[in-house]
């Protein structure tokens, strides 16, 4: 009899684990074509696909923004896009456009289900990007990090395995 896939869900980002994430969505999509015969018979040929996980982060300090979205983090001592110097402990989050020296970091994104083992959703390779802010009823900004997957040639984009069967 198969079962549900239940949370609470752990959630990794590499060896980064996630916490206080308050929604989680997923987008999926995979390219096709249709061809017809002469003979009247059609044909569907699936092609390329799409993935990527959107997560609604509670905790949008720098700390946590850091991890999730290493492209945009710059350490003390370092220097902003604007000109500042970070002289807090912390760093800070300097959100700009891509450039010529922006390198994306790549990590599995897992969604761990509760159980022994619990069942594992990955999206492989997965790259971050800012998907959108808000500042939720008038007391709590939250930051959506959207995890887009983009897997080696040959690789599948979406895995389902039992944790710790691979």
């Amino acid at each position: 009899m198969a079962n549900l896939v239940k949370g609470n869900f752990e959630i990794k980002w590499g060896a980064n684990e996630l916490y206080d994430i308050s929604e989680i969505s997923l987008d999926y999509s995979q390219d096709s074509n249709d061809y017809s015969t002469v003979q009247g018979q059609s044909y569907t040929i699936e092609g390329a696909i799409k993935a990527s996980a959107t997560l609604t982060l509670l905790k949008s300090d720098v700390e946590s923004l850091a991890v999730v979205l290493p492209q945009y983090y710059v350490p003390n001592g370092s220097t902003m896009s604007s000109g500042e110097t970070v002289t807090g402990a912390d760093g800070a989050i300097d959100v700009m456009a891509a450039s010529c020296d922006t390198a994306p970091t790549y990590n599995d994104l897992d969604i761990i289900s509760c159980g022994a083992p619990g069942d594992v959703f990955r999206l492989k390779n997965a790259r971050t990007i800012i998907d959108s802010m808000e500042f939720a009823d008038n007391s709590v900004r939250t930051v959506s990090g959207k995890f887009v997957g983009e897997a080696a040639p040959g690789v599948g984009n979406i895995q389902f395995f039992k944790e710790g069967s691979l």
